[in-house]
Protein backbone atom coordinates (compact mmCIF):
# COMPACT_ATOMS: atom_id res chain seq x y z
CA UNK A 1 0.00 0.00 0.00
CA UNK A 2 1.97 3.06 -1.18
CA UNK A 3 1.64 6.23 0.92
CA UNK A 4 -0.41 9.01 -0.64
CA UNK A 5 0.93 12.51 0.04
CA UNK A 6 -1.71 15.18 -0.44
CA UNK A 7 -0.50 18.70 -1.21
CA UNK A 8 -2.62 21.65 -0.02
CA UNK A 9 -1.17 25.05 -0.88
CA UNK A 10 -4.18 27.15 0.11
CA UNK A 11 -5.17 26.03 3.59
CA UNK A 12 -8.21 27.63 5.21
CA UNK A 13 -9.08 28.12 8.89
CA UNK A 14 -12.83 27.87 8.67
CA UNK A 15 -15.66 28.60 11.09
CA UNK A 16 -19.22 27.42 10.52
CA UNK A 17 -21.95 29.56 12.07
CA UNK A 18 -25.36 28.00 12.72
CA UNK A 19 -28.08 30.66 12.73
CA UNK A 20 -31.86 30.54 12.88
CA UNK A 21 -32.23 33.11 10.12
CA UNK A 22 -30.20 35.58 8.10
CA UNK A 23 -30.79 38.27 5.53
CA UNK A 24 -29.44 41.41 3.95
CA UNK A 25 -29.10 44.30 6.39
CA UNK A 26 -29.81 42.28 9.51
CA UNK A 27 -27.63 40.99 12.32
CA UNK A 28 -27.82 37.24 12.90
CA UNK A 29 -26.58 35.61 16.09
CA UNK A 30 -25.17 32.12 15.95
CA UNK A 31 -26.76 29.45 18.15
CA UNK A 32 -23.49 27.54 17.88
CA UNK A 33 -20.29 27.58 15.88
CA UNK A 34 -17.68 25.04 14.83
CA UNK A 35 -14.05 25.42 13.76
CA UNK A 36 -12.52 23.17 11.12
CA UNK A 37 -9.54 23.11 8.79
CA UNK A 38 -10.39 23.26 5.11
CA UNK A 39 -8.45 22.76 1.92
CA UNK A 40 -8.86 20.02 -0.66
CA UNK A 41 -5.82 17.99 0.37
CA UNK A 42 -6.88 17.99 4.02
CA UNK A 43 -10.29 16.66 3.01
CA UNK A 44 -8.72 14.04 0.74
CA UNK A 45 -6.38 12.81 3.48
CA UNK A 46 -9.26 12.71 5.97
CA UNK A 47 -11.26 10.50 3.63
CA UNK A 48 -8.23 8.36 2.77
CA UNK A 49 -7.64 7.69 6.47
CA UNK A 50 -11.26 6.60 6.84
CA UNK A 51 -10.67 4.15 4.00
CA UNK A 52 -7.62 2.76 5.79
CA UNK A 53 -5.06 4.23 3.40
CA UNK A 54 -1.58 5.44 4.35
CA UNK A 55 -1.65 9.20 3.82
CA UNK A 56 0.08 12.38 4.94
CA UNK A 57 -1.30 15.87 4.31
CA UNK A 58 1.39 18.37 3.29
CA UNK A 59 0.27 21.87 4.23
CA UNK A 60 1.43 25.38 5.14
CA UNK A 61 -0.26 26.56 8.35
CA UNK A 62 0.95 29.93 9.61
CA UNK A 63 0.06 33.26 11.15
CA UNK A 64 -2.54 33.58 13.88
CA UNK A 65 -4.56 30.63 12.57
CA UNK A 66 -1.60 28.29 12.10
CA UNK A 67 -1.50 26.80 15.62
CA UNK A 68 -5.30 26.39 15.59
CA UNK A 69 -5.08 24.44 12.34
CA UNK A 70 -2.31 22.18 13.60
CA UNK A 71 -4.18 21.46 16.85
CA UNK A 72 -7.34 20.60 14.91
CA UNK A 73 -5.43 18.15 12.74
CA UNK A 74 -3.71 16.57 15.74
CA UNK A 75 -6.97 16.26 17.70
CA UNK A 76 -8.55 14.36 14.81
CA UNK A 77 -5.62 12.10 14.19
CA UNK A 78 -5.03 13.37 10.67
CA UNK A 79 -1.41 12.71 9.81
CA UNK A 80 0.23 15.82 8.38
CA UNK A 81 3.54 17.50 7.64
CA UNK A 82 3.49 21.24 8.23
CA UNK A 83 5.78 23.86 6.70
CA UNK A 84 5.10 27.16 8.43
CA UNK A 85 8.08 29.47 7.98
CA UNK A 86 6.81 32.77 6.58
CA UNK A 87 3.30 31.44 5.94
CA UNK A 88 -0.09 32.98 6.78
CA UNK A 89 -3.26 30.89 6.64
CA UNK A 90 -6.45 32.41 5.25
CA UNK A 91 -9.78 32.45 7.06
CA UNK A 92 -13.16 31.26 5.89
CA UNK A 93 -16.77 31.26 7.07
CA UNK A 94 -19.78 29.07 6.40
CA UNK A 95 -23.29 30.17 7.37
CA UNK A 96 -25.99 27.56 7.80
CA UNK A 97 -29.64 28.23 8.52
CA UNK A 98 -32.72 25.96 8.40
CA UNK A 99 -34.46 25.77 5.03
CA UNK A 100 -31.74 27.80 3.30
CA UNK A 101 -28.74 26.99 1.17
CA UNK A 102 -25.47 27.40 3.00
CA UNK A 103 -23.18 30.33 2.29
CA UNK A 104 -19.42 29.84 2.05
CA UNK A 105 -17.06 32.82 2.22
CA UNK A 106 -13.31 32.43 1.71
CA UNK A 107 -10.81 35.03 2.82
CA UNK A 108 -7.82 36.30 0.89
CA UNK A 109 -5.55 33.49 -0.30
CA UNK A 110 -2.97 32.11 2.10
CA UNK A 111 0.62 33.32 1.94
CA UNK A 112 3.24 30.64 1.35
CA UNK A 113 6.94 31.48 1.48
CA UNK A 114 9.70 30.30 -0.85
CA UNK A 115 11.47 28.78 2.15
CA UNK A 116 8.47 26.64 3.04
CA UNK A 117 7.98 25.57 -0.57
CA UNK A 118 11.61 24.47 -0.72
CA UNK A 119 11.25 22.57 2.57
CA UNK A 120 8.13 20.80 1.28
CA UNK A 121 9.90 19.82 -1.95
CA UNK A 122 12.87 18.53 0.04
CA UNK A 123 10.49 16.42 2.13
CA UNK A 124 8.70 14.94 -0.87
CA UNK A 125 11.92 14.27 -2.78
CA UNK A 126 13.37 12.51 0.28
CA UNK A 127 10.81 9.70 -0.05
CA UNK A 128 12.81 6.61 -0.94
CA UNK A 129 9.90 4.20 -1.35
CA UNK A 130 7.18 4.36 -4.04
CA UNK A 131 4.52 6.94 -3.21
CA UNK A 132 1.81 9.06 -4.79
CA UNK A 133 1.84 12.85 -4.74
CA UNK A 134 -1.70 14.22 -5.06
CA UNK A 135 -1.91 17.92 -5.94
CA UNK A 136 -5.20 19.03 -4.42
CA UNK A 137 -6.86 22.39 -5.00
CA UNK A 138 -5.51 25.63 -6.38
CA UNK A 139 -1.86 26.60 -6.05
CA UNK A 140 -2.42 30.28 -5.44
CA UNK A 141 -0.22 32.88 -7.10
CA UNK A 142 1.23 30.07 -9.20
CA UNK A 143 3.31 32.35 -11.44
CA UNK A 144 5.16 33.78 -8.44
CA UNK A 145 8.81 32.79 -8.03
CA UNK A 146 8.08 31.28 -4.61
CA UNK A 147 6.89 28.14 -6.44
CA UNK A 148 10.11 27.76 -8.44
CA UNK A 149 11.34 24.85 -6.27
CA UNK A 150 8.24 22.88 -7.22
CA UNK A 151 8.50 23.84 -10.89
CA UNK A 152 12.15 22.81 -11.00
CA UNK A 153 11.79 19.54 -9.12
CA UNK A 154 8.54 17.94 -10.28
CA UNK A 155 9.50 17.40 -13.97
CA UNK A 156 12.68 15.65 -12.78
CA UNK A 157 11.21 13.62 -9.92
CA UNK A 158 12.15 10.01 -9.46
CA UNK A 159 9.99 7.41 -11.20
CA UNK A 160 8.94 6.05 -7.81
CA UNK A 161 6.97 9.27 -7.15
CA UNK A 162 3.73 9.08 -9.10
CA UNK A 163 1.47 12.05 -9.65
CA UNK A 164 -2.30 12.53 -9.36
CA UNK A 165 -3.98 15.87 -10.00
CA UNK A 166 -7.17 17.56 -8.80
CA UNK A 167 -6.21 21.20 -9.21
CA UNK A 168 -7.45 24.28 -11.04
CA UNK A 169 -6.42 27.81 -11.91
CA UNK A 170 -3.27 28.89 -13.77
CA UNK A 171 -1.27 25.92 -12.49
CA UNK A 172 -3.55 23.26 -14.04
CA UNK A 173 -2.04 23.25 -17.57
CA UNK A 174 1.48 23.01 -16.15
CA UNK A 175 0.69 20.16 -13.77
CA UNK A 176 -1.19 18.36 -16.55
CA UNK A 177 2.05 18.29 -18.57
CA UNK A 178 4.04 16.55 -15.81
CA UNK A 179 3.03 13.01 -16.83
CA UNK A 180 0.45 12.35 -14.11
CA UNK A 181 -1.30 9.00 -13.63
CA UNK A 182 -4.70 10.60 -13.04
CA UNK A 183 -6.30 13.97 -13.72
CA UNK A 184 -9.65 14.54 -12.01
CA UNK A 185 -11.20 17.96 -12.68
CA UNK A 186 -14.68 19.39 -13.07
CA UNK A 187 -16.37 20.65 -16.22
CA UNK A 188 -15.46 24.30 -15.61
CA UNK A 189 -11.81 23.40 -15.05
CA UNK A 190 -11.80 21.33 -18.23
CA UNK A 191 -12.98 24.35 -20.20
CA UNK A 192 -10.01 26.37 -18.91
CA UNK A 193 -7.68 24.10 -20.90
CA UNK A 194 -9.20 25.25 -24.20
CA UNK A 195 -9.52 28.44 -26.19
CA UNK A 196 -12.72 30.39 -25.58
CA UNK A 197 -14.21 29.56 -28.98
CA UNK A 198 -14.53 25.83 -28.19
CA UNK A 199 -15.26 25.87 -24.45
CA UNK A 200 -19.00 25.40 -24.95
CA UNK A 201 -18.46 22.10 -26.76
CA UNK A 202 -19.88 18.91 -25.18
CA UNK A 203 -17.70 17.31 -22.52
CA UNK A 204 -17.18 14.21 -24.64
CA UNK A 205 -15.83 16.33 -27.49
CA UNK A 206 -13.44 18.24 -25.23
CA UNK A 207 -12.13 15.05 -23.64
CA UNK A 208 -11.37 13.54 -27.03
CA UNK A 209 -9.38 16.64 -27.93
CA UNK A 210 -7.53 16.84 -24.62
CA UNK A 211 -5.45 13.77 -25.40
CA UNK A 212 -3.88 15.64 -28.32
CA UNK A 213 -2.08 18.01 -25.95
CA UNK A 214 -1.63 16.17 -22.64
CA UNK A 215 -0.11 12.78 -21.83
CA UNK A 216 -2.23 11.26 -19.07
CA UNK A 217 -3.51 7.67 -18.86
CA UNK A 218 -6.77 8.58 -17.12
CA UNK A 219 -9.00 11.66 -17.29
CA UNK A 220 -12.12 12.06 -15.15
CA UNK A 221 -14.44 15.06 -15.40
CA UNK A 222 -17.22 15.64 -12.88
CA UNK A 223 -20.07 18.11 -13.17
CA UNK A 224 -22.00 18.30 -9.90
CA UNK A 225 -25.10 16.14 -10.12
CA UNK A 226 -24.64 15.57 -13.87
CA UNK A 227 -22.86 12.65 -15.49
CA UNK A 228 -19.25 11.81 -14.68
CA UNK A 229 -17.10 11.42 -17.78
CA UNK A 230 -14.19 8.96 -17.75
CA UNK A 231 -11.56 8.51 -20.45
CA UNK A 232 -8.74 5.95 -20.10
CA UNK A 233 -5.91 6.27 -22.58
CA UNK A 234 -6.76 4.69 -25.92
CA UNK A 235 -10.48 4.46 -25.12
CA UNK A 236 -13.55 6.51 -25.84
CA UNK A 237 -15.02 8.65 -23.03
CA UNK A 238 -17.94 7.08 -21.21
CA UNK A 239 -20.53 8.32 -18.70
CA UNK A 240 -21.45 7.31 -15.17
CA UNK A 241 -24.57 8.72 -13.56
CA UNK A 242 -24.04 9.62 -9.86
CA UNK A 243 -26.78 8.78 -7.34
CA UNK A 244 -29.43 11.42 -6.72
CA UNK A 245 -29.56 12.80 -3.18
CA UNK A 246 -30.96 15.74 -1.26
CA UNK A 247 -27.84 17.88 -1.03
CA UNK A 248 -27.18 19.42 2.38
CA UNK A 249 -23.66 20.63 1.58
CA UNK A 250 -21.65 20.34 -1.64
CA UNK A 251 -18.41 21.28 0.15
CA UNK A 252 -15.87 18.47 0.03
CA UNK A 253 -17.86 16.12 -2.24
CA UNK A 254 -15.25 16.30 -4.99
CA UNK A 255 -12.52 15.63 -2.44
CA UNK A 256 -14.32 12.52 -1.19
CA UNK A 257 -14.64 11.38 -4.81
CA UNK A 258 -10.93 11.94 -5.46
CA UNK A 259 -9.86 10.19 -2.25
CA UNK A 260 -12.00 7.15 -2.98
CA UNK A 261 -10.69 7.00 -6.53
CA UNK A 262 -7.06 7.18 -5.35
CA UNK A 263 -7.64 4.45 -2.78
CA UNK A 264 -9.26 2.20 -5.37
CA UNK A 265 -6.61 2.73 -8.05
CA UNK A 266 -3.52 2.44 -5.86
CA UNK A 267 -4.59 0.26 -2.94
CA UNK A 268 -7.14 -1.98 -4.67
CA UNK A 269 -5.78 -2.22 -8.24
CA UNK A 270 -7.64 -5.44 -9.02
CA UNK A 271 -10.96 -3.60 -8.81
CA UNK A 272 -12.23 -2.39 -12.18
CA UNK A 273 -12.12 1.27 -13.10
CA UNK A 274 -15.90 1.30 -13.60
CA UNK A 275 -16.45 -0.07 -10.10
CA UNK A 276 -14.01 2.48 -8.68
CA UNK A 277 -15.90 5.34 -10.34
CA UNK A 278 -19.24 4.03 -9.09
CA UNK A 279 -17.96 3.73 -5.51
CA UNK A 280 -16.39 7.20 -5.64
CA UNK A 281 -19.66 8.64 -6.93
CA UNK A 282 -21.64 6.84 -4.23
CA UNK A 283 -19.43 8.15 -1.45
CA UNK A 284 -19.44 11.68 -2.89
CA UNK A 285 -23.24 11.58 -2.93
CA UNK A 286 -23.38 10.36 0.67
CA UNK A 287 -21.08 13.23 1.57
CA UNK A 288 -23.41 15.71 -0.15
CA UNK A 289 -26.26 14.41 2.03
CA UNK A 290 -24.21 15.21 5.15
CA UNK A 291 -23.03 18.48 6.68
CA UNK A 292 -19.69 17.01 7.73
CA UNK A 293 -16.96 16.17 5.25
CA UNK A 294 -16.07 12.46 5.07
CA UNK A 295 -18.22 11.61 8.11
CA UNK A 296 -20.92 9.52 6.43
CA UNK A 297 -21.41 5.77 6.83
CA UNK A 298 -19.10 3.68 4.69
CA UNK A 299 -20.26 0.49 3.06
CA UNK A 300 -21.04 -1.16 -0.26
CA UNK A 301 -23.19 0.37 -2.96
CA UNK A 302 -26.86 -0.59 -2.39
Amino acid sequence: MPPILTFTANLVAETTYYVSDWGEGQTSRAARERFQVGGKGINVSKMLQRLGADTTAICFPGGAFGPMCEKWLIDRGIQFKAFSQGCVTRSGSIIRAPNAKEISILGIDSTVSAESVQESVDYISSQSEPCILAICGVVQDWENAVWNPMREWLPNRGEHIRLAIDTYGPGLPWFALQKPDIIKINRQELEALFDEDVRDSPTEHLMKRIAENYDCPLWIVTDGEAEIWTMPRGSQPYQTRPPSVDCLSPIGCGDVFFATLLDQRYNHPTNSLSDAIKLAAEYASRDAASTEIASFTLGPIP
